[in-house]
């Protein structure tokens, strides 16, 4: 097995294990893999530093846009309205 494969797999495990948590950080996890696995198979194999900088920007990044994506519009207004210093 060719190391992109491995990575496909290990996405798709990510997603799977989000599908039972619906916390929304495996799937930006996920998502970092198959960038990785991309990368792994256009530039021909493993190299660890650049594995690693693409799944730590691309999860960053998905994690954070998700959230937002995500998030839900009661957050902000049960923080308002039960504020302890509106009396």
């Amino acid at each position: 097995m060719e190391m992109y494969q491995i990575s496909i797999i290990a996405g798709i495990v990510l997603v799977i294990i989000e599908l039972f948590t619906f916390t929304f950080i495996f799937i930006g996890l996920g998502i970092a893999m198959f960038a990785v696995s991309v990368i792994q198979f256009f530039f021909d194999g493993l190299s660890v530093n650049r594995d690693l900088m693409t799944f730590a920007i691309v999860s960053l990044i998905s994690i954070v846009t998700i959230r937002k994506i995500f998030k839900k519009q009661s957050d902000q207004k049960n923080l308002l309205e039960d504020d302890i210093n509106q009396y």
